[in-house]
């Protein structure tokens, strides 16, 4: 960024299409907006996110061809393109992006930020900097090579939720509105076990009830999985949701029983509004969770695990209170907007003055 105590100019490259961290790259370049910085992003054409993005940021549609030597061509547009705007900074968002970045120098610095693992630097050329939202995807990074005083953590944070935000009816979603509601968000992959969470409710009392918020490849073969617990009345399987805050305000537990999770953006949702949270120790969640402090983990993979958290919940009268409480309070000293904004800014001015 300027060294001059003003912001400097910021551009995106961000090759994504929606789910969580399409969320924190808007809300990020938003914060970013708000302290003065001024910006431009290069995404894929019809995000449905773009309009959001556009209320602050430039936004440049392209068509970024897998093609070798339309690859060269699109990535000299970009470069031509984020000289004239007069960006000190480009970011990266995640690997793909790496391929389109443009070469660094005196007056404008790369960056890519990772929000989940490393997966080999033959496309990082002209990347100076690494950003990981979790000590764990810098560890890894560090340890196939990349230079660790190149390598920084920041992590994310969410937005503090509207007072007069209405939670979803439940009737609409064919939930009695005495049930517990436990929910669970992502992509139906098969790191996000969603299977888990549908074997834990079919061990867990009538009056539980789970709404698995996403789309993919495995929904079939989850709806399937529910029929087969006989939990399929319990489970709904709601879609994905652009702005799931109203469901979240609407649900009792927010579920994480991922395996491989690199920090579990939803467990920050979930936190942010107000629930309880049960988790899995995948990386990112044992990173973030204290247990039975900030919310309960359990063995990844293990239903009865999960289902023995949830139903620890469900017969301690103010567990769950307490640790949504614990939670918020962890939140909003070390996840606020400001702490976040400020370490990227501060990276980004030192690197300036190297």
């Amino acid at each position: 960024m300027a060294t001059d105590g003003k912001p400097g100019k910021l551009a995106h490259i961000h090759l994504g299409v929606d789910g969580g961290a399409e969320r924190f790259f808007v809300r990020l370049s938003a914060a970013l907006a708000r302290r003065g910085v001024e910006q431009v992003a290069f995404i894929r054409k019809n995000r449905p996110w773009r309009d959001e993005l556009a209320r602050h940021c430039d936004v440049r549609e392209l068509r970024f061809s897998r093609s070798h030597l339309k690859r060269h061509f699109v990535r000299w547009g970009i470069s031509r393109q984020i000289r004239a705007f007069g960006a000190t900074t480009t970011l990266g968002w995640m690997s793909p992006a790496s391929k389109w970045m443009p070469k660094p120098g005196p007056s404008m610095r790369t960056f890519l930020r990772l929000g989940d693992w490393p997966d080999g630097f033959h496309t990082y050329g002209n990347v100076e900097d690494l950003i990981g939202n979790t000590p764990e995807i810098i560890r890894q990074a560090v340890e196939m090579g990349w230079a660790a005083d190149r390598a920084h953590v920041i992590s994310n944070f969410v937005d503090p939720l509207p007072e007069d935000l209405q939670p979803v009816n439940r009737a609409d979603y064919n939930t009695p509105e005495d049930a517990t509601v436990l929910i669970h968000l992502g992509r139906f992959v098969e790191r996000k076990r969603f299977d888990l969470a549908i074997q834990a409710v079919a061990r867990l009392p009538e009056h539980v009830h789970a709404w698995l918020i996403g789309d993919g490849d495995l929904m079939d073969d989850m709806k399937a999985l529910a029929k087969t617990e006989g939990v399929e009345r319990r489970v709904h399987f709601l879609g994905w949701q652009r702005d799931p805050t109203p469901f979240l305000k609407a649900a009792d537990i927010l579920l994480c029983p991922t395996d491989a999770e690199p920090l579990g953006n939803v467990v920050l949702e979930g936190w942010n509004a107000g629930l309880p949270v049960v988790a899995t120790a995948s990386p990112g969640p044992s990173w973030l969770i204290k247990d039975g402090k900030t919310g309960l983990l359990s063995p990844c993979g293990d239903a009865e695990g999960l289902a023995g958290s949830i139903l620890g919940i469900l017969e301690t009268e103010t567990l769950g209170t307490d640790l949504a409480a614990n939670a918020r309070d962890f939140l909003e000293r070390n996840y606020s907007e400001d702490a976040i904004v400020d370490a990227y800014l501060n990276l980004f001015k030192q690197d300036a003055l190297r």
